[in-house]
């Protein structure tokens, strides 16, 4: 008894660690301490441990990670709330992450993104297949299609 003790102190402490450092989600957490052998109910007591000492908060991962992938990475609203929901990140906190998140820049960079696209497919000849390329490409990053059509279209009629 006293070897699962050590086994749960040890994994406590080495989480502690982990997320002093960084920010990670619950279920990033979670998957870690399966590593230990740990019994589902200690699992849940280390879980809990850590968000009462405020180690680990499911809203401050969701709103660092959007703010990390819409201006790092160029992504838009529904890849960042697909990538969330995939890593177990409840869906009221998802909503709250993307309310946060700054329209002005997430729309700017979506600019950014989809401008450089377009502009490497000046080869294309065809102007209308280089807005589907460019708008597909823009739908793949999380945009709405609505904000990309629009400025693909004014792109398109700037002759950029």
């Amino acid at each position: 008894m006293a070897e699962v003790a050590d086994n749960r102190k040890i994994a406590q402490t080495k989480m502690e660690a982990i997320c002093s450092r960084r920010e990670y989600c619950s279920a990033d957490i979670r998957e870690k301490l399966k590593r230990y052998l740990l019994s589902e109910e200690v699992v849940e007591e280390i879980l809990s441990s850590l968000q009462r000492d405020k180690y680990l908060d499911d809203s401050r991962y969701a709103a660092a990670f959007a703010r990390d992938k819409a201006s790092l990475s160029g992504w838009g609203a529904k890849k960042i709330e697909y990538a969330l929901r995939r890593k177990g990140v409840a869906s009221e906190v998802i909503k709250g992450a993307i309310w946060d998140m700054d329209r002005e820049k997430v729309s700017e960079r979506m600019q950014e993104v989809v401008l450089r696209k377009w502009n490497s497919l000046s080869k294309e000849k065809d102007s209308e297949k280089r807005c589907v390329k460019t708008i597909k490409f823009a739908l793949g990053r999380g945009y709405s299609y609505d904000e990309v059509s629009s400025f693909v279209q004014g792109l398109k009629n700037s002759k950029v």
